[in-house]
């Protein structure tokens, strides 16, 4: 059952990181840019800062993950994946679409994961084995199974020498699909596919603490998360594709034909 305790805690971890983004979301913020479009603000480091110190107290010999700088390596078995501010443009623009991202990933698989979107207060979480929730009341994928039904999301990543390569099947899903979003926060977007509230998520790009949490809420809501090719997602994965069942192999049936990223 230590997936249970690992939730717990990346439950306390995201509640009390998310007072930290609160307090900062409406507020004027110092801006720093690790590459064009992909900011960085004090709040993030503060986020970081916390949840890594909460682990560290709890598990001193579990390695950790962050975005904003922690990797710390362990043999443990057990390694702790967390984007302390996932959406920060969104968060920088005030608009309410950001997310604390925590996984924890034991022994390559990852078994427990949280996230908290702390501006709506929404919470979504899951353990393996054990369903996936929304404040506390349990979700499932949608039961869509027509293009014509279907909500895409996507996000564009930050490299912007493959923007043919992006573009090319946004133009066919824009064409087939009822709805196109683009969100700008990777951890809402696939938290929300797994409350049913889209059927498919797709994006290239992303790292390991963009979609560690959502990878395992979307398989306990009864999603499948792969690569574009149908290969079982994992965390270092450069192109992700999590859907309802029904929607996933249409879906790849167009994105198996991008190039993969290098």
């Amino acid at each position: 059952m230590s997936e249970m305790r690992y939730l717990s805690l990346a439950k306390r971890c995201a509640l009390k990181a998310g007072e930290i983004l609160r307090e900062g979301f409406n507020r004027p913020k110092h801006i720093e840019y690790k590459g064009m479009g992909d900011p960085v603000t004090e709040f993030d480091r503060r986020s970081e800062d916390l949840i890594v110190g909460m682990i560290r107290e709890r598990f001193p010999d579990h390695a950790i993950l962050a975005e904003e700088s922690t990797d710390v390596k362990s043999s443990s078995g057990v390694r702790w994946i967390i984007d302390p501010l996932d959406g920060t443009v969104n968060f920088t623009h005030s608009v309410p679409l950001i997310a604390v991202s925590i996984a924890a990933e034991v022994d390559g698989r990852i078994a427990a994961g949280v996230i908290y979107n702390p501006i709506l207060n929404d919470l979504y979480e899951a353990a393996e084995g054990h369903g996936a929730y929304h404040n506390g009341r349990r979700i499932r994928v949608s039961a869509i199974d027509t293009p014509a039904k279907s909500l895409v999301i996507t996000g564009f990543p930050y490299r912007r020498d493959r923007v043919e390569e992006v573009i090319s099947p946004m133009r066919l899903f824009i064409e087939k699909y009822e709805a196109f979003r683009r969100l700008g926060s990777a951890a809402v977007d696939m938290a929300y596919i797994a409350a049913g509230k889209g059927e498919g998520f797709y994006e290239e790009g992303l790292k390991p603490w963009d979609t560690a949490a959502g990878c395992v809420i979307v398989r306990e809501a009864g999603g499948i998360v792969t690569d574009f090719y149908g290969n079982e997602y994992r965390p270092e994965n450069r192109t992700i594709l999590a859907c309802n069942p029904a929607i996933h192999p249409l879906m790849m049936e167009v994105l198996k034909n991008v190039p993969e990223p290098e």
